[in-house]
């Protein structure tokens, strides 16, 4: 009898309990509709449909405004030494080169970097010493090649799981693998690849960074995070640059750039450049050089070709202040420069005097591609002064 009064004690207390928090529930949600009717009402007062629709047809024009406000806060004053077109075409052919010494380099793990073994390798740079290559470690690449697959692996196709038995199946003879038949395998390797060089000569020393070759690279160039930039020798921060490209400029790049222009005589000009990629390396690492090697300072320049943005408009501001002998060269139809947005999740903006062209080819690829910048180049196409493009059906 006890246990039955307790149960019902118990079940009146948990049904109270409930009814309570429903009842406190009810309440806290009858005057949270309430306040928000008083709120809509008091607003109806000052709605005007006709300012809803105004801020909707304007409100791109405004982003723009934006946009431009931030670029203008940022412009890079006009350098001391002159653009110089005989170092532009000589620096845009060594990018063409840096693509290709990579691209060597990935597929043939005979090659040392050697850039006189390069399709485009001309007698022009046999005036220069190579200093240092620069290489790194890439993540898994899958190439699909064509061999002749021994008929012993068509027969027992089990012999591919097992390597010992299958290597000893690919050395039995020549006339084994010929009666093969050609199959289309997947490799999985891990590689080093080269990301560029250092030359140097009795006249100037080169500093040139390869472009963009892999898929994950041009989503590190659209991915728009930063972090501080930070002067070594002071902690000052000098602005916020893109993350992507100073964890490949810190972490993957070897040796370290800034070790292997100590070799290099501080009294010669010292260009620094690179196409997409290689000129966003290109541009924190020269400044990375400037404030760690203050000899080396003065004798920088910096030329970038289809540069995406790299850092925010204090890091620009203090980039021109730096290193105020930068020039940036890009055609007018390539969109990687215009990555990342100027304002997302924060605000991007270009280094360097800007030089242009327009090479419309149809597609990313072929307005973005080194050679494109090249022979634009070679022709003279680019110029730093305002063109009037005509635009159909606007006075």
């Amino acid at each position: 009898m006890d246990k039955f009064k307790r149960r019902q004690l118990l079940l009146g207390g948990v049904a109270a309990g409930t009814a309570a928090t429903l009842g406190t529930e009810y309440v806290r949600r009858d005057r949270a509709a309430a306040r928000q009717a008083a709120i809509d009402a008091f607003a109806a007062e000052f709605y005007d449909p006709e300012d809803i629709i105004q801020a909707a047809v304007t409100g791109d024009t405004r982003m723009v405004e934006e946009f431009q406000a931030i670029q203008a806060s940022a412009a890079f004053p006009p350098p001391p030494t002159p653009y110089n077109r005989i170092i532009s075409k000589r620096l845009i052919l060594l990018s063409r080169l840096a693509t290709q010494q990579y691209i060597t380099g990935r597929n043939d793990p005979r090659y040392d970097g050697n850039l006189q073994q390069l399709l485009d390798y001309t007698p022009e740079l046999d005036k220069y010493r190579l200093v240092a290559n620069f290489r790194g470690q890439e993540r898994q690449v899958n190439d699909n090649i064509e061999v002749q697959v021994p008929q012993a692996l068509i027969d027992d196709p089990t012999l591919m799981d097992d390597p010992t038995a299958m290597e000893e199946t690919l050395v039995n003879t020549e006339d084994a693998i010929r009666t093969g038949v050609t199959a289309a395998v997947r490799v999985g390797r891990r590689i080093e690849v080269f990301y560029g060089f250092l030359l140097e000569s009795d006249d100037d020393s080169i500093l040139v960074f390869r472009g963009t070759q892999r898929t994950a690279e041009w989503v590190g160039n659209i991915y728009a995070v930063q972090q501080p930039y930070l002067d070594p020798n002071t902690g000052e921060t000098l602005g916020n640059i893109h993350t992507g490209f100073r964890r490949i400029a810190d972490s993957i790049i070897n040796p370290l750039v800034v070790e292997a222009v100590r070799q290099i005589d501080p009294s010669k000009p010292c260009y620094v450049s690179g196409h997409s990629l290689g000129a966003a390396l290109a541009t924190v690492l020269a400044l990375d050089i400037a404030l760690a090697v203050p000899d080396l300072r003065p004798s920088l320049q910096v030329y970038v070709y289809a540069s995406p943005r790299v850092g925010n408009p204090e890091f620009v501001r203090s980039y021109a202040r730096l290193l105020p002998n930068s020039f940036r060269i890009s055609n007018l139809a390539d969109p990687i420069p215009t990555m990342p947005p100027t304002q997302l999740r924060a605000q991007f903006v270009h280094i360097g005097e800007e030089w242009s062209f327009l090479s419309q080819g149809g597609d990313i690829l072929p307005n973005h591609i080194v050679d494109t910048y090249r022979r634009a180049i070679n022709a003279e196409a680019e110029s730093n002064q305002t063109r009037n493009f005509p635009v159909t059906g606007i006075a």
